[in-house]
């Protein structure tokens, strides 16, 4: 069995199938992008995502933090490893990122994995096996990254009853779909996850708090704009009045925790499909602009990644843009950049209008 079929097993073995299907979406946009299908320079405008965690525990918004996993293995006990060593380029929007998360009150908090040859152990992975790889932590401390022993960062993390979830069986067409993706992005999509499901849930059994993750960061260094990015494949409702799109009211209220406090606007993307499953076109709609359109009105959902039954709040289609290149220019960029002083006072109120409906 081939690498790739290999990769697509452990997370089969690690994913249910609605996250499965919940995760095509952002992997596709990865793949896409390495393509230049939104432009040469769009792999320098989007980074990759996070986790956001948090003990559970009465006080664990004193300690969330966002953890980004590198996207590849390194050899066990390299030299002179630093998120700035192996990031190259990418370390100047990283630590743009990383500032605007601190300033929304999250740590940020870099991953590295590595084995002792610099290959991932698939074999053990499969039957859940999950030692033979290592993490090591680096936390941004007063501008800068401190390496940290991962058993020690997680000591103040309070429990040890965590547990992973185990996968089920995919649906056909989101394995097939999954498995036409690049051997890079397979990889990256399973250290993430065996960060959280195979480290810090299985290993070191941590129970977590309302666990969420930011899917990619749109980017513009120039402009001093940072997007959190929200990504899903979705088809579009329809009744006898309206067209819209449904999207998870928690999701808005994660883009609203880290937007205001940077006055900064985010985007939430949808691969557009139709009742058979056909790809029509990526959309986009801002944070500001779900603020204003929404009707504050939130709906039962379908089953959310991890099973959980989710509210949504319903946004007109015509609302939505098409995201091509020209989105991401740096003159739109610079547009759409931040939220209208009207748009903010309005977002705080949907912001409580959201946690009033979650915490009845």
């Amino acid at each position: 069995m081939g690498t790739k079929a290999l990769i697509v097993e452990v997370l089969e073995n690690l994913w249910s199938k609605n996250k499965a299907k919940g995760l095509l979406a952002q992997a596709v946009l990865m793949q896409e992008i390495s393509k230049g299908v939104f432009g040469e320079d769009a792999g320098d405008k989007i980074f990759s995502g996070c986790w956001l965690l948090a003990p559970k525990s009465t006080d664990f918004y004193k300690f969330r933090f966002c953890f980004f996993v590198h996207p590849s293995v390194l050899k066990l006990h390299d030299a002179g490893v630093t998120p700035k060593s192996i990031l190259g380029d990418k370390y100047r929007p990283f630590h743009a990122i990383t500032e605007f998360m601190d300033n929304a009150g999250i740590g940020t908090v870099y991953v590295v994995p590595s084995t002792d040859n610099g290959k991932l152990p698939l074999e053990s992975f499969k039957n859940r096996n999950f030692s033979g790889i290592a993490w090591q932590l680096f936390t941004f401390e007063n501008g800068e990254f401190i390496s940290r022993e991962p058993q020690e960062f997680f000591t103040r993390w309070a429990g040890n009853r965590g547990r992973a979830s185990s996968g089920t069986q995919w649906e056909p067409q989101t394995k097939e779909k999954i498995g036409l993706l690049n051997e890079e992005i397979l990889t990256e999509l399973l250290l993430n996850e065996l960060f959280l499901s195979g480290f810090v849930k299985s290993i070191l059994r941590k129970p977590l708090n309302d666990p969420y993750d930011v899917d990619s960061f749109l980017i513009s260094i120039s402009q001093n704009h940072i997007f959190p990015m929200e990504i899903k494949e979705k088809f579009p409702g329809q009744n006898s009045k309206d067209k819209f799109f449904g999207i998870d009211a928690g999701r808005v209220m994660m883009l609203l925790r880290l937007c205001l406090p940077n006055d900064a606007n985010s985007v939430y993307l949808i691969r557009e499909l139709d009742e058979t499953g056909q790809f029509i076109g990526w959309k986009y709609i801002t944070l500001s602009d779900i603020v204003m359109t929404s009707s504050w009105n939130l709906q039962a959902g379908g089953p959310g990644m991890g099973g959980q039954s989710t509210q949504t709040i319903r946004l007109p289609y015509e609302y939505f843009k098409d995201f091509i290149a020209n989105e991401i220019t740096e003159d739109n960029l610079k547009k759409i950049g931040n939220l209208p002083k009207d748009v903010k006072t309005i977002a705080k109120q949907f912001g409580a209008e959201l946690l009033s409906k979650f915490h009845r």
